[in-house]
């Protein structure tokens, strides 16, 4: 899971089509999902390291990365709007640093449709336009522009099957794109085998997940900064 932040927009009507995107996941979404991720490392297009990410999340706002072995105490842990990063296990300065994907890829299916129209308004995405097209052979729904523009914030979803396939976030000087691939269905949801993502136009990571899991009993002791040590996702039942 990789997170950056960018600028926001003007408060937005909706589409009908985001409604309905919405609507298919709202309140089915699991509480909790637990997954094992490869993270690679690029560079100039070449792979320069790779790594063994574990993560949890208790939705709509509380999520979890270990990075490497969890024994090392380096992690991230994402508490709504604020960011705590863990080194060799010693906390780091809070930031306020809100990660787009925990919101997106379930987060907003726990509010209301107009919640989650003054949410990403703030964080850039325009959901009163919206357009058809193709990517990579299927239909897709974009929803953030009126017409081919990739310039401009937007969020591309399956037409058939609601999930999102890919993400742009634009502002004046930064620009994050998100390539999900390899849906599998797991219960009533759809999760993504691996991801691609680039800052302005160059690829930095990608990501492989495997172990997908819904409905894992996290205790919340597992997101909480102050008790970090005690738990880590092996033990987190």
């Amino acid at each position: 899971m990789f997170v950056f932040a960018l600028a926001s927009s003007a408060f937005a009507q909706i589409t009908p089509k985001f409604k309905e995107i919405h609507h298919q996941f709202y309140g089915q979404w699991p509480k909790t999902i637990t997954f094992n991720q490869k993270t690679g490392f690029y560079r100039a297009d070449t792979l320069s390291r790779s790594q063994i990410w574990y993560e949890a999340g208790i939705f709509p706002n509380l999520f979890r990365i270990d990075l490497g072995d969890p024994k090392d105490g380096n992690a991230i842990i994402y508490r709504g709007d604020t960011t705590y990063n863990f080194r060799q296990s010693k906390k780091l300065k809070p930031a306020v640093n809100p990660n787009i994907l925990v919101y997106l890829l379930g987060g907003m299916y726990f509010e209301t449709v107009d919640q989650v129209n003054q949410k990403l308004a703030k964080d850039g995405f325009d959901l009163s336009k919206g357009f058809k097209s193709k990517w990579k052979g299927k239909e897709v729904d974009i929803i953030g522009v009126a017409s081919a523009d990739t310039t401009k914030s937007q969020l591309w979803y399956d037409a058939k099957n609601h999930y999102l396939v890919r993400m742009i976030q634009q502002n004046e000087k930064s620009r994050l794109e998100c390539q999900f691939e390899d849906h599998q269905k797991i219960g009533k949801i759809w999760h993504e085998g691996n991801v691609k993502i680039f800052v302005n136009g160059k690829l930095v990571q990608k990501e492989e997940y495997h172990d997908f899991k819904i409905n894992v009993a996290l205790k919340p002791e597992f997101f909480d900064p102050e008790k970090f040590g005690s738990w880590h996702w092996l033990n987190a039942k």
